[in-house]
């Protein structure tokens, strides 16, 4: 005999449970909203983790900021060369290039997908 009340919860809500009488059980819903235990992870769920738990957040985002607001020098390999010249000539087209946005933003793919 077919229960109707456990075939309805399927097909409305996708609860898969089978009433039990001896144990208790919780009844598990599928969300949607990210990869459930055993599933491989897609870049949509990692996405989803990147945007909604703190502390992958803080790992991806902040530390990637971190490494690049408080900037770097260049210096040039050879004796005898103005360094500071060469740095203000290196920064100013690393400036025009948007080098700082760009190399964050790669830093934030590399952290979070493992890839720029």
């Amino acid at each position: 005999m077919v229960n109707v009340r456990q075939l309805l919860a399927q097909k409305l809500f996708g609860i898969h449970s089978a009433p039990s009488q001896a144990q208790a059980e919780i009844q598990r819903v599928y969300t949607g909203l990210g990869a459930e235990f055993g599933q491989p992870l897609t870049y949509d769920n990692i996405t989803f983790a990147i945007k909604r738990e703190p502390v992958a957040h803080r790992i991806v985002f902040a530390v990637a900021h971190d490494v690049f607001d408080n900037w770097f020098e260049v210096k040039p390999l050879e004796e005898g060369a103005d360094k500071e010249k060469f740095n203000q000539n290196v920064q100013k087209v690393l400036l025009l290039l948007n080098a700082k946005d760009v190399f964050t933003q790669a830093a934030v793919f590399e952290r979070a997908y493992a890839g720029a």
